[in-house]
């Protein structure tokens, strides 16, 4: 069963009874919205063509818990809501269900615990407020030679190129990944902090 709660951010989060049936919610929202295949991003597509992509690139069906985070805008749900990935799953049908009342642009957020949340609280600021949002563009592009390192190691994970920046932020002020925070150069993610902590207003602990 799914329950929400209002965020910062214009956000929701949305929480489920286990990690399995977040996932299973969240995949074709989430590879709809900034999948690494072109065939899923901004396309339409059955759960048995990303099942069967997944499997074939990273070895097994375990999209739904491998990631364990998930965030997008509410733009993402016309589609589905719309019928264009009709039959919808369960999973899918209580989502649209829960948000059903929802009609203005506010963003979704899919973690079970603090730290995830915190995670996807980055991505809501970055999608919600357009000074953070040029200032972490700015601040990346302009030392995008000392980049090259963790470029690959977010692109490694399996996001796509359109959304570099914005993993960058999230994952740098979450400070959850020390093998990023190990690659990444001292003075990007000082900067990348002091941009944060002008703009963050959200008190999530881990």
């Amino acid at each position: 069963m799914l329950q929400c709660k209002k965020q910062p951010y214009n956000s929701v989060w949305v929480w489920a009874d286990s990690q399995n049936e977040l996932g299973m919610t969240f995949m074709r929202f989430q590879e709809h919205y900034e999948s690494a295949n072109k065939k899923f991003r901004n396309n339409i597509f059955t759960i048995g063509q990303l099942r069967n992509w997944y499997s074939e690139t990273y070895g097994s069906n375990s999209y739904h818990s491998h990631w364990v985070g998930f965030n997008f805008p509410s733009r993402v749900l016309r589609p589905f809501k719309d019928g264009l990935f009709d039959p919808l799953t369960t999973e899918e049908q209580g989502l649209l269900h829960l948000l059903q009342y929802r009609n203005d642009d506010f963003y979704i957020i899919g973690a079970q615990t603090g730290s995830i949340l915190r995670h996807e609280l980055s991505h809501a600021l970055y999608a919600s407020n357009p000074k953070y949002r040029e200032e972490i563009d700015c601040f990346l592009i302009k030392n995008q030679k000392k980049l090259a390192k963790t470029n690959k190691y977010i692109l490694d994970k399996g996001y796509c190129k359109d959304v570099l920046n914005d993993e960058i932020q999230a994952y740098i002020t979450d400070n959850d990944d020390n093998e990023l925070i190990n690659i990444t150069c001292p003075t990007i993610i000082a900067g990348i902090n002091k941009i944060f902590n002008k703009y963050n207003t959200s008190k999530v602990k881990k």
